[in-house]
């Protein structure tokens, strides 16, 4: 049986003909919008006897496989003579640099466009122009050649060999994984409670092509059991890819664990983790430029040696087996990372490769229609999708860098200091404000602020290093990211205006990012958010982007009751009691936790208020011989790991840790057995009264909902959720958690907490 396989001209040159450095020197926002004018000026220009945007196309049969193969050539001359097939190619180079050996990627498209139009038309010799055009003139440079039908079809069989010996591997790949599939079976001998009938949810999500919102309860292993129905799903055909996106480090690593288990019982498959650049990069410096990174250098030359080998010889590729294979080959290790990713089964990475509009990358747009999303601690999407569309611009910025190119550049000087003018125009109209909001977006502010970042890019293109290049680029950067925001502004958004001492900050601030979120998974197969506190459902499918006819699954705790002993104590921690709270709750400290032994954490809603109530307390374990442990503000991944590493199961005393609510420490880790056995919470979670949450319950109040619940309430509340959470990891696990704050006592908030904390006891 005949194999299909379909590729674009460009692409199937791109890869077989490889080559190069990875280069992120500046180029500027235009190139593509500049290139494409160009295009249409020269094309314009060819006469009546000119076609332009020729589509092409062929098929191409090499043992049992057929390649289709199309593209659109830029132009072709026809009269009584001859054939000239034109490709136009915009380039940034002195015209009189640029030699007929240049780039072969682009004479290997212009040949294969030859070799397609003269079988196509009956023709056994073609004439070929090669234009290279400067962008910002209408200079151009002419090559032309002369190819015979027999040249051209030596060539393109060669390169399509070349292509199809690479699609073979993927397709012997995709063989082993079908069939691997077809004998896998769920990893455990038994299901947990819940855990199946979260599965079969996220089958049938699959299957109908639909979103489901998945509440979970700790324990049930929600992780495998929305992978491994997904993974049988790959099976069926119309599903290629499976993105297990999530916002940490060890929720990453759950997943890997998952897919290792899988593999371990027989899955063929190919898993790639896609790493931050600044954590996997080898060098000091995380500069892509050729001249400062041996792995930027020839990187492509060496790119698909690197691919073969790995896929030849891994199944899944975390961190370590990527930098491993990256060193091998002298390649970047985020780079072939991302380049990996084009090629595996299952990509597991963060939720901005998918969701944010500066990050997600052009190379998997094409993907992401097969494809299968999995989002980890969905409830993390809310605030970090509002984030990633949102910007804020600094006057200390532009101040700055003004300062240090007004002796070098005296026109660029004058631009930037019209955005530091504009910025503390403000600063002085308002003397007695320190915030405020706007409706509409800062038209004057944007106004100079795009003639700033086009003198910015222009004196970037004419000065690719040296003096203030750093902080041109930082402010260039800054001011396209609050561009590209500007441009999008519409009624979800808001302009908060904050002005501290001689800082003035600007951020254009999307209040709800829910359109967002359903406009980017509709371009998926199906998705699955999934979370231990997706509750209440119906607050996460109106901020995550749900729809009426999506699916819904709650799935309470498979542990008993009599596990965990939850505690209440009536002191209230709103903002205006805090000071008369402190010693309270130091004292509660002292009477719940020192008369057991083992491993407490206990959470606060901030450093400030954690600082407060650890002086009061302090004198507490020194007199009781309690060993104590304290979260700082700014901790390293190895302080981190020796913080967890003092959680010892067979700790003889008392260790009491205070760490923060929604901080690193409160969701997302797993202390099982005697490494915890008690957690206490401070307070219920609120953020912190401030004019953007403010703006936020207004735009939800006009929504019909209650604005107070969806700006405060609801995210505080998840935090206690997950802090919660960390305690009860397994059927072993048993535990006590006290809750301090006068409002689990009100029905509202006492209806918040999971069923199993509800009938807690007075304390």
């Amino acid at each position: 049986m005949m194999k299909k396989l379909s590729v674009s001209v460009r692409k199937l040159v791109e890869f077989v003909m490889m080559g190069g450095s990875i280069d992120s020197r500046f180029t500027g926002s235009n190139v593509m919008q500049e290139g494409t004018r160009t295009h249409q000026r020269l094309q314009a220009s060819r006469g009546e006897n000119y076609e332009k945007e020729v589509y092409l196309s062929i098929e191409i049969q090499i043992d049992d496989f057929e390649l289709h193969i199309e593209g659109r050539c830029d132009g072709v001359y026809r009269n009584e003579k001859q054939v000239i097939i034109e490709e136009i190619k915009t380039t940034a180079r002195d015209l009189n640099s640029v030699t007929e050996e240049d780039y072969k990627t682009y004479w290997a498209q212009l040949k294969m466009y030859a070799y397609i139009y003269c079988l196509k038309n009956g023709l056994d010799h073609i004439t070929v122009h090669m234009v290279y055009a400067k962008r910002e003139n209408e200079d151009e440079k002419t090559f032309e050649k002369h190819y015979e039908l027999r040249e051209l079809t030596m060539f393109v069989e060669e390169i399509a060999k070349e292509y199809l010996s690479f699609q073979k591997q993927l397709w012997k790949l995709k063989q082993a994984r079908m069939e691997s599939i077809s004998k896998l079976k769920f990893p455990y001998d038994s299901y947990r409670t819940g855990q199946r009938d979260l599965a079969k949810a996220v089958y049938k999500t699959i299957r109908e092509e639909k979103r489901v919102f998945a509440k979970a309860a700790t324990g049930i292993g929600k992780t495998i059991a929305t992978i491994f129905p997904s993974v049988i799903s790959l099976q069926e055909g119309k599903q290629e890819k499976i993105m297990y996106l999530t916002a940490k480090t060890i929720t990453k690593m759950v997943a890997e664990d998952s897919f290792r288990l899988l593999i371990e019982n027989g899955l063929e498959i190919k898993v790639v983790t896609i790493t931050a650049k600044e954590k996997i990069c080898f060098q000091e410096e995380t500069i892509c430029q050729k001249e400062f990174c041996p792995f930027a250098d020839g990187y492509y030359d060496r790119l698909k040696e690197g691919i073969k080998d790995i896929l030849d010889n891994e199944r899944l590729m975390d961190r370590k087996i990527i930098e491993l294979y990256a060193k091998k080959h002298q390649l970047c290790p985020f780079e072939f990372s991302l380049d990996l990713a084009m090629f595996a089964d299952v990509v597991i990475c963060d939720y901005n490769y998918f969701f944010d509009p500066k990050v997600r990358l052009q190379r998997w747009g094409d993907f992401h229609k097969e494809t299968i999303l999995l989002i980890d601690e969905a409830h993390n999407l809310v605030d970090r999708s509002r984030e990633m569309l949102s910007a804020s611009l600094s006057k200390s910025v532009f101040l700055q860098v003004s300062r240090e190119i007004k002796g070098l550049d005296r026109e660029l000087y004058l631009k930037l200091k019209e955005v530091n003018d504009t910025l503390l125009k403000w600063k002085k109209e308002l003397l007695k404000t320190n915030e405020f909001v706007l409706d509409d977006k800062p038209s004057l502010l944007i106004e100079v602020l795009e003639e700033a970042v086009e003198a910015c890019e222009q004196w970037l293109l004419r000065n690719p290093s040296g003096m203030a290049h750093q902080e041109i680029l930082e402010a260039y950067f800054a001011g396209q990211d609050f561009l590209r925001i500007a441009k999008v502004y519409n009624d979800l958004y808001k302009t908060i205006v904050t002005i501290y001492k001689s800082e003035v900050t600007v951020k254009l601030a999307c209040m709800d990012s829910s359109a967002a979120i359903m406009d980017s998974t509709s371009k998926a197969v199906a998705t699955v958010f999934f979370s231990a506190t997706l509750h209440p459902l119906g607050y996460f499918q109106t901020v995550l982007g749900g729809e009426e006819h999506d699916y819904y699954i709650s799935i309470n705790t498979p542990f008993h009751q009599d596990q965990i002993k939850v505690y209440a104590k009536n002191i209230s921690t709103k903002y205006q009691d805090r000071q008369n709270s402190i010693q309270p709750i130091a004292e509660a400290i002292r009477e719940v936790f020192h008369s057991e032994k083992g491993n407490f954490l206990v959470f606060f809603p901030s450093y400030e208020y954690l600082s407060l109530v650890f002086e009061a307390y302090e004198k507490f374990a020194v007199e009781d011989s309690i060993e104590t442990l304290v979260q700082q503000p700014v901790m390293t991944e190895t302080e981190r790991e020796l913080f967890l590493d003092r959680f010892n199961p067979d700790r003889e005393g008392t260790l009491l840790a205070f760490a923060v609510l929604g901080g690193i420490f409160s969701e997302g880790i797993d202390l099982k057995g005697n490494r915890l056995n008690g957690v206490g919470i401070i307070g219920v979670g609120l953020p912190r009264l401030s004019l953007e949450r403010n703006v936020m319950k207004e735009h939800f109040q006009k929504q019909g909902q209650n604005g107070f619940d969806f700006a405060y309430v609801y995210p505080g509340m998840n935090k206690v959720q997950q802090a919660g959470g960390r305690l009860i990891r397994s059927e072993q696990d048993t535990g006590f958690l006290l809750l301090v704050d006068d409002r689990y006592f009100y029905p509202k908030y006492r209806e918040l907490l999971p069923p199993e904390w509800q009938n807690f006891k007075r304390k």
